[in-house]
């Protein structure tokens, strides 16, 4: 409890109201770390004591004695006359709305900083805090809120290592109680001073399921070495080393890299995938490049080269600014851009051509086919709709790897009415998948793992029932793995007898498997199922019960049975219902009576 009182003094901890029904909720607080999650105690609004808590475990009742017998006072929550005050309750006047709009543009326009600023989340909270001093001191002047720009420098540089510190030790504990967690490296350089930098950013769910994906450093690549897979290799190692990371778990942590080969022979030892989006974005590299296209499909090559040519113009000479839409640039190096650029100059194309004519500039747009405009803008969205889901780091993407893949091939088959141009450039995207996209195990595993696709019908049998083998071989090795953890290892025997120790006997994945890959039946077949096995037990019961009557043996006993039943003779008292029969028998009541 003292830690946590620490921590809430040095700013680590702090208490956020519970949105609770119960009443005890107006009197306490509860207590999170900086990522919002809790952290098992609450904080007394009225007297300021910590007290633990656990919503699963102790309920609200602990707190509510609390409140009966220490602060259930009328004076200790009595709101204040500025809580009826709050700014929810007030309408700030037009006059001064217009005044702050009036020095948004001063500020925009003295320090040349763009419009978008003023909606930026980093100045909207700057705006609060300054709001909140004026609410609470009066009226001061900026230049006594306003730190210097050597103390925000500073100040910068420590909250850096604060955090740091703070996430290398989650990364710790995510690592000795998960499998793994997700590591993205790259070296990129600025374009200014011509530096190279190398940037590791964090992937991780934290405890409550939240994604997590942040920086953990970018610092400048030493300029003395050579940006090769041991320099690399070596300067991530005494990055993570530096800041605390546990070395003896890096080999739970899966690094996603482009195919750099400098950055796959940084690597090699640790556990790598490819990353997707850099992954298509080579495959339309390729399958777009000029030179071959200029051969193959020359009125494609025509088409993209004007397209490119004609957007520089039009932006340049202003033209852009009177079209009703905005047309994007293609990059490049980003071939993601190409579908933007083609699609935007699509939706435009009437306009373009009409001012184009109007300064008898028609000409520059003559060389864009139409059809191959619109064929490309078609052919390459999903594409452009893969990168965009597969670039994501706040949601899971590894589930959708095969699913794009897959989607992808089949999109990229030649279909019976395409023309000449069309099948060739479906067939040097489908070649260039197949050469530069591969598919894990893993990737195919996660698929499976998602409830709505589990039952892997891009697969064919064979691939299914060979991707089951893998699931249950790394199911048995995590139990393995489970059953040796548990406790201490057993005391070994002076002496192994391997030929003779038992075998232990799996247990059965089986069900598992296909208990995941196979929804239950609905509520009606179950009810039906249901009524037949019963049916089925009591016709079972019934069989059982004339086996233990067991006829059969007075067969050709006359004598007996006419003693018994008084029946003349077997064929007679088989022709009698079974349950008078049993009734008969076993109450001892003859037929003659």
């Amino acid at each position: 409890m003292e830690d946590v009182k620490k921590k809430l003094a040095s700013g680590d901890f702090k208490t956020t109201e519970n949105e609770g029904k119960s009443t005890v909720w107006r009197y306490f607080s509860i207590v999170v770390n900086d990522r919002d999650e809790p952290v098992g105690y609450v904080k007394c609004r009225a007297c300021g004591v910590l007290m633990k808590y656990d919503s699963k475990r102790t309920g609200n009742s602990a707190l509510q004695r609390h409140v009966d017998k220490v602060c259930k006072s009328p004076g200790l929550l009595q709101p204040s006359i500025t809580a009826f005050a709050s700014s929810t309750s007030r309408k700030i006047p037009q006059q001064a709305k217009q005044k702050v709009t009036e020095k948004c543009v001063e500020f925009c326009c003295k320090d040349i900083r763009p419009f978008r600023s003023i909606e930026g989340g980093g100045f909207i909270e700057l705006a609060q805090q300054l709001i909140n001093v004026g609410a609470t001191y009066g009226s001061v002047a900026a230049q006594d809120v306003l730190p210097d720009p050597t103390t925000v420098s500073k100040r910068c540089r420590e909250l850096a290592t604060e955090k740091r510190t703070k996430l290398v030790e989650q990364l710790n504990d995510i690592l000795t109680e998960v499998n793994s967690i997700g590591m993205t490296t790259d070296i990129w350089t600025e374009d200014y001073h011509k530096l190279s930098y190398l940037t590791i950013t964090c992937h991780f769910v934290t405890g409550t399921f939240k994604m997590i994906s942040t920086v953990l450093t970018t610092v400048a690549f030493p300029l003395e070495e050579a940006k090769t897979g041991e320099n690399i290799r070596r300067e991530i190692i005494r990055l993570l080393t530096e800041y605390g990371l546990d070395m003896s778990l890096l080999n739970k942590v899966v690094w996603v890299t482009d195919q750099g080969s400098n950055i796959i022979s940084a690597l090699r030892p640790y556990r790598r995938l490819d990353c997707q989006d850099h992954l298509y974005n080579t495959v339309m590299r390729h399958a777009l490049d000029p030179t071959q296209l200029a051969q193959d499909a020359p009125t494609v090559a025509e088409t993209l080269q004007a397209t490119k040519t004609l957007v520089k113009y039009v932006k340049k000479t202003g033209i852009a600014a009177l079209l009703s839409k905005t047309i994007i640039q293609m990059a490049d190096t980003r071939f993601s851009t190409v579908y933007l650029t083609l699609n935007s100059v699509r939706s435009v194309y009437q306009e373009l051509c009409e001012k184009l004519r109007d300064r008898a500039e028609g000409w520059r747009i003559d060389a864009i086919s139409p059809d191959v405009l619109d064929f490309l803008v078609e052919f390459l969205q999903p594409f452009y709709d893969a990168q965009r889901e597969l670039e994501g780091d706040q949601y899971p993407t590894i589930n959708v790897v095969f699913l794009w893949f897959e989607r992808l091939k089949r999109h990229c088959n030649r279909k019976t009415t395409d023309s000449p141009y069309q099948a060739i450039i479906r067939e040097r995207h489908l070649i260039w998948i197949l050469r530069k996209v591969e598919i894990q195990e893993l990737h195919k595993i996660a698929t499976f793992l998602w409830p709505k696709y589990s039952q892997l019908r891009m697969l064919s049998s064979s691939e299914r029932e060979n991707l089951h083998l893998e699931v249950r071989r790394q199911l048995s090795d995590l139990r393995t793995e489970e059953a040796t953890t548990e406790g201490p290892a057993p005391k070994k025997a002076a002496v192994d007898f391997e030929e003779w120790e038992n075998v232990p006997v799996a247990a059965d994945a089986t069900d598992e498997v296909e208990n995941a890959e196979t929804a239950p039946p609905p509520l009606e077949e179950q009810l039906k199922e249901a009524h037949k096995i019963i049916n089925d037990q009591v016709e079972l019961i019934a069989r059982l019960q004339t086996k233990q009557f067991l006829l059969s043996r007075f067969q050709g006993d006359d004598k007996n049975i006419m003693f018994f039943t008084g029946f003349p003779d077997y064929n007679t008292l088989c022709l009698w219902p079974y349950s008078l029969l049993q009734k008969t028998w076993l109450g001892g009541v003859r037929h003659s009576e």
